[in-house]
């Protein structure tokens, strides 16, 4: 998929009102704070993706509503995709018809590889299991509205555990059969994901990446570790296991990259996450999503860097930002907002 062009208004600070970046390799080049994150994050929101933190963080100081639209060729022709950001939300429009996420994620999209995607290896489990929602979500309609079911059921159980737990069987039943589905796909998505990420970090660093899922439940056995666990959620007041506790191994020659892993080679990994959901992406779509890359250079070795420039060559599109630029593409300088 290619980006023709991108409007925007009211965007955090972006200026220009159009971008039109051409076919290839393009790299956004300016000083820290002058809008580089800002017109990446602005073509993924346009382009389907989900980012974390409100809408309204993004709408320029002072102003009621941010717009964005993107003008996207496919192989199945040219589409037109709008985003509006505002205080009540997302709204999303597809043709000049009103849209949903799971109509835009029928395209190929784009993927974003950012410096906070540290957090991947380094941060919380929540940061793991989003970055597996997020990618189950591309693939599967159902994944994202059995996702939404789960989390209700969640809420109710939670709640009445801590009103004693009074008629909570029904909402066991309700987490196991929307739990288990999760479960059962995430197991899926993952046999596919590890090989892709392990060959993408082998084209980049030497060392073997492993992905592994640590689950809290066995699928087959969820309704009657809730049974059991009763007592225990009864005293913390919440569900103490499930899809919702889980989380996503991460090693690195065996060992856990989050504890033992060097900036260094928590930024490879990342990148090799990256790299595994946008091949992913091209085999489901059979056309390869837009690739954007912030800071492309950073906390990167040459062969790094260089291993990144030749997929990004590689793609009909793909777009870095920076303080430098390589030495291939097309530059397009940014300050205060202003490209050119």
């Amino acid at each position: 998929m290619r980006l023709l062009r991108l409007r925007q208004s009211n965007f955090r600070n972006l200026v220009t009102a159009e971008f039109a970046p051409g076919p290839g390799l393009s790299t956004l080049v300016g000083g820290n704070a002058q809008g580089k994150t800002n017109l990446l994050e602005a073509i993924f929101l346009a382009l389907g993706g989900e980012l974390k933190n409100g809408m309204m963080e993004r709408v320029r100081f002072g102003q009621g509503e941010a717009r964005l639209l993107a003008e996207v060729e496919t192989t199945f022709g040219s589409s037109r995709l709008e985003t509006r950001l505002s205080q009540g939300g997302r709204e999303v429009y597809l043709n000049e018809s009103s849209a949903s996420l799971r109509e835009l994620a029928q395209l190929p999209g784009a993927v974003l590889l950012g410096p906070d995607d540290l957090e991947l290896v380094l941060g919380a489990p929540e940061e793991r299991r989003r970055f597996l929602d997020l990618l189950l979500s591309r693939f599967s309609a159902r994944y994202r509205a059995i996702l939404s079911q789960y989390n209700r059921a969640l809420q109710q159980r939670n709640a009445l555990l801590k009103m004693g737990g009074a008629g909570i069987g029904v909402w066991n039943q309700e987490l196991v059969k929307y739990g288990t589905e999760i479960l059962n796909l995430r197991r899926r998505i993952l046999g596919k994901l590890k090989p892709l990420a392990r060959d993408a970090y082998s084209e980049l660093a030497p060392g073997d990446l492993g992905l592994e899922l640590f689950e809290t439940v066995d699928p087959a056995h969820f309704l009657q570790a809730l049974e059991s666990g009763l007592q225990d959620d009864l005293q913390r007041g919440v569900t103490s296991v499930g899809p919702h506790r889980d989380d996503l191994n991460i090693l690195l020659g065996g060992l856990e990259a989050g504890k033992y892993a060097s900036r260094g080679e928590a930024r490879s990994i990342t990148l090799a996450l990256r790299l595994a959901e946008h091949r992913l992406l091209w085999a489901h779509h059979d056309e390869a999503p837009l690739l954007l890359v912030d800071e492309w250079h950073t906390e990167l070795d040459a062969r790094r860097r260089q291993a990144l420039l030749n997929y990004a060559e590689s793609l009909p599109q793909a777009i870095l930002a920076g303080l430098e630029a390589p030495s291939t593409g097309r530059m397009i300088p940014i300050e205060a907002g202003v490209w050119g």
